[in-house]
């Protein structure tokens, strides 16, 4: 075989296990659209820092926990007053009843929990296993709001009652699943005191994150509206800012097939 075609043929089998690998990421996989807004972090302009899989490793390699957030211009996308940042699923998110908890997907930011021991500057290490008194750092300072679509075109808010604030709670955790969301019925204060390993008895397995159900799409009334699946998700920053690092899919329960 010539060169020439043999390096074409080798070119034309990358791109499409690239498209493959990504048609079945249950991650998001493109930028749509993304306006910074009033007040974004500078420096935190790169929305492709949205896609894929959340961050595992801070800039320095070492693991993401709640502690230790992402923080890199890499790994995470600062959205200020007034801006948006849309991304498209190639998979979509579906409204499945089986999804863990009923929530269908999952958006990390890089919110951490404050560790409350004192630091030693001899040893330049924490005094004591580190702990938190369950109030945190880097959260949004505003509020945001997330619509989902079908086709790109046509947007539906999720209900602002049930949708909880981005990039606020929970810290994400690199050690977990960013496809089982938190229980729902755990709030800041149940984290007073705990050590990262307590954390992650009360986390059991999730990496975090803020998750949400596609059955809280309203339409411009205000009422319900039924989307079976959606390959878009649209975040505005209302006022303030927010950070975000991933959006991923959310698993089914375990004793339940597809």
């Amino acid at each position: 075989m010539p060169k020439s075609k043999l390096v074409s043929t080798l070119i034309a089998g990358a791109v499409a296990l690239q498209s493959i690998v990504q048609a079945a990421s249950p991650f998001a996989t493109s930028i749509v659209d993304y306006n910074p807004g009033a007040g974004a972090a500078p420096g935190f302009s790169f929305p492709q820092a949205a896609l894929g899989e959340p961050s595992r490793l801070n800039p320095f390699g070492e693991g993401t926990d709640p502690f230790n957030p992402p923080y890199g211009t890499n790994q995470i996308v600062s959205i200020g007053a007034g801006g948006w940042l849309i991304v498209r699923f190639h998979t979509p998110l579906l409204n499945h009843p089986h999804n863990l908890y009923g929530f269908d997907f999952t958006i990390f930011g890089n919110t951490g929990f404050v560790i409350t021991n004192e630091f030693d500057f001899t040893t330049f290490d924490w005094i004591g296993v580190p702990a938190t008194d369950g109030s945190v750092f880097a959260q949004s300072t505003g509020q945001t709001r997330v619509a989902v679509s079908r086709d790109g075109v046509n947007y539906y808010p999720l209900d602002p009652l049930l949708a909880p604030a981005l990039d606020s709670f929970a810290p994400t955790d690199g050690e977990g699943d960013f496809h089982i969301p938190l229980d729902p019925g755990l709030v800041v204060a149940d984290f007073s005191g705990a050590t990262l390993a307590d954390m992650r008895t009360l986390y059991l397995g999730s990496a975090g994150g803020a998750s949400l159900d596609i059955s809280w799409a309203r339409d411009a009334a205000g009422l319900p509206v039924f989307l079976p699946e959606i390959n878009f998700v649209r975040i505005d920053v209302l006022d303030g800012k927010a950070e975000i690092d991933g959006i991923a899919a959310v698993a089914r329960q375990p004793d339940h097939g597809p």
